[in-house]
């Protein structure tokens, strides 16, 4: 693609985000948290947005209210953090995985400690 047409091209998400995002080095579980049904693993994460990589596609526009799970290194137990995701749009990455980017709010106290130690992990390297 000539440069002409890149800057031809509409801003992308990504140079959109508000907020740099946090590549994780743990597994995050991501869960709805009324049924508790598995939603996906957490690939990314920002101050406001969230990427769920899943088996099936998130339907734009659909909010959840989610508890994601982890388990640092060093600590006994697991955390939980909780937060409202509303899906903003969900391409296919793989055959079988599609990736969800959704916007958050109403996040914990806990799910910001998390987020937190996943960005010290990212500034530490």
């Amino acid at each position: 693609m000539s440069t002409e047409e890149q800057s031809q091209r509409p801003n992308t998400a990504k140079e959109q985000r508000m907020h740099p995002r946090w590549t994780l080095k743990s597994t995050v579980s991501v869960f709805e948290h009324g049924s508790k049904d598995y939603l996906g693993l957490l690939v990314d994460c920002s101050e406001s947005g969230i990427m769920i990589s899943s088996y099936e596609a998130l339907q734009p526009g659909t909010r959840f209210e989610l508890d994601l799970v982890d388990i640092p290194p060093n600590i006994d137990g697991r955390r939980t953090g909780k937060c409202v995701a509303e899906v903003v749009w969900s391409d296919k990455l793989t055959p079988s995985l599609y990736g969800n980017g959704c916007t958050i709010s109403g996040v914990s106290d806990m799910l910001k400690t998390m987020m937190k130690s996943y960005s010290s992990h990212q500034q530490a390297e």
